[in-house]
C-alpha cells in the first residue's frame, strides 16, 4: 500500500487477501522503503469506530496515527 490509498481500498485488499494486516511502501531511489503497517484493528478503532469517512481517509493518514 501506498500512503496516498484510501481506508477503504485498504480493506478492500484485506478483504480480497483474507489478511489482517497490510504493509505500507514508499518508493526511494527505485527501492521500496517500509513505513510501517495498517492492521484490520486499526481501521476499525480508529475509522470506522469514530466514524470517520473511510472514502477520504488515507494511509499516511493512519499511519501519522502510530507516530505519536
Amino acid at each position: 500500500m501506498k500512503r496516498d490509498d484510501t481506508a477503504l481500498k485498504v480493506a478492500k485488499l484485506m478483504r480480497q487477501h483474507r489478511v489482517c494486516d497490510v504493509q505500507v511502501v514508499e518508493e526511494r531511489d527505485g527501492q521500496r522503503v517500509p513505513l510501517g503497517i495498517i492492521t484490520d484493528h486499526d481501521l476499525v478503532v480508529e475509522i470506522m469506530a469514530p466514524e470517520l469517512d473511510y472514502m477520504v481517509i488515507t494511509v499516511g493518514d493512519i499511519i501519522d496515527l502510530h507516530a505519536f
